[in-house]
């Protein structure tokens, strides 16, 4: 396991991981308003939390302990528009993404986030709401 503090790992991994919605949500729409409305749905903690669910069954078993360890953390204080169990799940995202690209592996992230499940979710969630297209 990668020595880096939970902190550590779901700070780079929130970073990551928004860099990444930016870029797919600018392949789909440039319009300004779109841009920022559709990576705001796409990074809030229940959007995470959905999309740890999603792929945990095929997470191995070290990333799975870097999700719990996330996850488990002692001092997560709730935003107020969540649950704590979405807030707990998505820092475990976070932490994995994190994980990930400290380790040098975001192919791992990147073929995870292709999986027909977490695309589907992608899609009827997030993607094919009215005025998404350029």
């Amino acid at each position: 396991m990668v020595d880096a503090s939970i902190f550590t790992l779901s700070y780079l991994g929130d970073a990551w991981y928004e860099l990444w919605c930016r870029q797919m949500v600018l392949s789909l729409t440039k319009k300004p308003d779109a841009v920022h409305r559709k990576v705001t749905h796409i990074v809030c903690c229940q959007a995470q939390a959905l999309l740890a669910a999603a792929i945990y069954p095929s997470l191995n078993s070290e990333e799975q302990k870097v999700f719990q360890r996330g996850k488990n953390r002692k001092d997560l204080s709730c935003p107020k528009n969540a649950t704590m169990k979405d807030y707990r799940a998505a820092t475990g995202f976070e932490c994995l993404i994190g994980y990930w690209y400290l380790t040098e592996n975001t192919n791992r992230f990147s073929s995870l986030m292709q999986k027909e499940t977490v695309q589907e979710l992608l899609n009827q969630k997030l993607f094919f709401q009215k005025g998404l297209t350029s």
